[in-house]
Protein backbone atom coordinates (compact mmCIF):
# COMPACT_ATOMS: atom_id res chain seq x y z
CA UNK A 1 0.00 0.00 0.00
CA UNK A 2 2.83 2.40 0.83
CA UNK A 3 4.38 1.83 -2.60
CA UNK A 4 1.06 2.52 -4.31
CA UNK A 5 0.60 5.71 -2.30
CA UNK A 6 4.14 6.83 -3.16
CA UNK A 7 3.57 6.13 -6.87
CA UNK A 8 0.25 8.00 -6.94
CA UNK A 9 1.85 11.00 -5.20
CA UNK A 10 4.62 11.00 -7.80
CA UNK A 11 2.06 11.04 -10.63
CA UNK A 12 0.03 13.78 -8.95
CA UNK A 13 3.11 15.95 -8.47
CA UNK A 14 4.07 15.51 -12.12
CA UNK A 15 0.54 16.35 -13.29
CA UNK A 16 0.34 19.46 -11.11
CA UNK A 17 3.68 20.74 -12.39
CA UNK A 18 2.56 20.27 -15.98
CA UNK A 19 -0.94 21.68 -15.45
CA UNK A 20 0.51 24.85 -13.95
CA UNK A 21 2.34 25.44 -17.25
CA UNK A 22 -0.92 25.65 -19.21
CA UNK A 23 -2.43 29.14 -19.28
CA UNK A 24 -6.08 29.64 -18.36
CA UNK A 25 -6.40 26.46 -16.32
CA UNK A 26 -7.61 26.98 -12.77
CA UNK A 27 -6.48 24.30 -10.33
CA UNK A 28 -8.45 23.76 -7.13
CA UNK A 29 -6.13 22.34 -4.48
CA UNK A 30 -7.21 21.15 -1.04
CA UNK A 31 -4.96 21.56 1.97
CA UNK A 32 -4.31 17.82 2.02
CA UNK A 33 -3.64 16.87 -1.60
CA UNK A 34 -4.55 13.36 -2.70
CA UNK A 35 -4.31 11.72 -6.10
CA UNK A 36 -7.34 13.72 -7.26
CA UNK A 37 -7.03 17.09 -9.01
CA UNK A 38 -9.95 19.37 -9.84
CA UNK A 39 -9.57 21.93 -12.60
CA UNK A 40 -11.47 24.26 -14.86
CA UNK A 41 -10.52 25.65 -18.24
CA UNK A 42 -11.36 29.31 -18.74
CA UNK A 43 -14.37 29.67 -21.03
CA UNK A 44 -15.15 25.95 -21.18
CA UNK A 45 -17.94 24.17 -19.31
CA UNK A 46 -16.58 21.11 -17.47
CA UNK A 47 -19.00 18.77 -19.28
CA UNK A 48 -17.82 20.05 -22.67
CA UNK A 49 -14.19 19.50 -21.70
CA UNK A 50 -14.96 15.99 -20.45
CA UNK A 51 -16.77 15.07 -23.66
CA UNK A 52 -13.94 16.26 -25.90
CA UNK A 53 -11.42 14.37 -23.77
CA UNK A 54 -13.67 11.30 -23.86
CA UNK A 55 -13.56 11.38 -27.67
CA UNK A 56 -9.75 11.16 -27.32
CA UNK A 57 -10.09 8.12 -24.99
CA UNK A 58 -9.21 10.20 -21.93
CA UNK A 59 -11.51 9.51 -19.00
CA UNK A 60 -12.18 12.23 -16.44
CA UNK A 61 -15.24 13.18 -14.41
CA UNK A 62 -17.11 16.46 -14.73
CA UNK A 63 -19.75 17.94 -12.47
CA UNK A 64 -20.37 18.76 -8.83
CA UNK A 65 -18.78 15.61 -7.38
CA UNK A 66 -21.21 15.48 -4.44
CA UNK A 67 -20.09 18.88 -3.16
CA UNK A 68 -22.77 21.26 -4.47
CA UNK A 69 -22.41 23.70 -1.53
CA UNK A 70 -18.73 24.20 -2.35
CA UNK A 71 -19.42 24.55 -6.09
CA UNK A 72 -22.06 27.19 -5.33
CA UNK A 73 -19.72 29.03 -2.97
CA UNK A 74 -17.02 29.09 -5.67
CA UNK A 75 -19.67 30.29 -8.18
CA UNK A 76 -18.62 27.81 -10.83
CA UNK A 77 -20.68 25.33 -12.90
CA UNK A 78 -18.62 22.37 -11.68
CA UNK A 79 -15.11 21.05 -12.20
CA UNK A 80 -13.19 18.56 -14.25
CA UNK A 81 -11.82 15.93 -11.89
CA UNK A 82 -8.69 14.01 -12.73
CA UNK A 83 -7.76 11.04 -10.58
CA UNK A 84 -4.75 8.77 -10.64
CA UNK A 85 -4.24 5.18 -9.63
CA UNK A 86 -1.58 2.54 -9.77
CA UNK A 87 -2.75 1.79 -13.32
CA UNK A 88 -1.84 5.25 -14.65
CA UNK A 89 1.50 6.40 -16.07
CA UNK A 90 3.22 9.66 -16.95
CA UNK A 91 2.32 8.84 -20.55
CA UNK A 92 -1.37 9.02 -19.55
CA UNK A 93 -0.77 12.44 -18.03
CA UNK A 94 1.03 13.64 -21.16
CA UNK A 95 -1.94 12.48 -23.24
CA UNK A 96 -4.28 14.35 -20.89
CA UNK A 97 -2.24 17.54 -21.26
CA UNK A 98 -2.41 17.32 -25.06
CA UNK A 99 -6.15 16.73 -24.76
CA UNK A 100 -6.60 19.81 -22.56
CA UNK A 101 -4.71 21.91 -25.10
CA UNK A 102 -7.05 20.55 -27.80
CA UNK A 103 -10.06 21.58 -25.69
CA UNK A 104 -8.63 25.07 -25.37
CA UNK A 105 -8.05 25.25 -29.13
CA UNK A 106 -11.63 24.21 -29.89
CA UNK A 107 -13.07 26.87 -27.57
CA UNK A 108 -10.58 29.62 -28.43
CA UNK A 109 -12.39 32.78 -29.40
Amino acid sequence: IKNIEKYEKKLTKYALEKLKEIKEIKIYLPKNQTSIISINIKGVHPHDAAEILNQKDIAIRAGHHCCMPLIQKLKIPGTCRISFSIYNTKKDIDKLLLGLKKVQKIFKK
